[in-house]
């Protein structure tokens, strides 16, 4: 028989890899699916402002989606080059917050990033992984009550084009501290730009997926 804890109940209609969490949500945790995206898509979250985020005429131009998505954090350019990583886990507590959750995930990823070859991943701001002061990875996360699991995903940039965030992304309204002002091409970076990643994408998903198993 089926019970309340079965699927997620997630308010409003279906949003970006809702269905992924649903999955995840009846699977043995955590779960973990990780893909490389596929076309260009801007993705934002809940206090989105098109006005104020995105360069909307730019987008609709390029014929590119602007597509919602469950959990917060700013608006972002997914492109082919961008690895995206979701986890879907059980919290260790009541008292378990986002930067618990943000902490233990990007601990694992920054192992992972270390066994790859990349030296200096550091956890940034609040949801953000950086290199020497540059963001290669921003994260977004939802807390769920029915039932108690957290919905996390991130961008890792691999190799993307960078240039599309400037593109079709205006200055965000909010910036962490280090960000200092910089434009995105200035304060973003990608493993390739830093010429650390020995391995292939499909190695860096198998190497994110197993430390990630071993500490959430």
């Amino acid at each position: 028989m089926k019970t309340e804890n079965d699927a997620p109940v997630f308010p409003g209609q279906l949003r970006k890899n809702d269905d992924v969490f649903i999955r995840g949500a009846a699977r043995e945790k955590p779960f973990l699916f990780i893909y490389e995206q596929e076309g260009v898509e801007v993705v934002h979250g809940p206090s989105f402002r098109a006005d104020r985020e995105i360069f909307i005429d730019r987008c609709e131009e390029d014929g590119v989606d602007v597509t919602a998505r469950r959990g917060g954090g700013g608006t972002v350019v997914l492109s082919p080059g961008v690895l995206v990583i979701i986890v879907v886990g059980e919290k260790r507590s009541e008292r378990e917050g986002a930067l618990d959750v943000f902490g233990r995930v990007h601990d694992g990823i920054i192992a992972a990033l270390c066994k790859a070859g990349v030296t200096g991943a550091v956890r940034a701001g609040i949801s953000d992984i950086a290199v020497g002061g540059k963001k290669i990875l921003g994260s977004s996360l939802y807390m769920g009550s029915k039932p108690p699991l957290f919905y996390y995903q991130s961008s890792l940039m691999v190799s993307n084009n960078l240039t599309l965030l400037d593109r079709y992304l205006r200055h965000p309204p909010k910036e962490p501290e280090y960000r200092q002002g910089r434009s995105h091409s200035e304060f973003c970076t990608t493993l390739k730009e830093l010429g650390t990643l020995p391995v292939d994408m499909g190695e860096l998903a198998g190497l994110i997926e197993r430390e990630l198993r071993g500490l959430i």
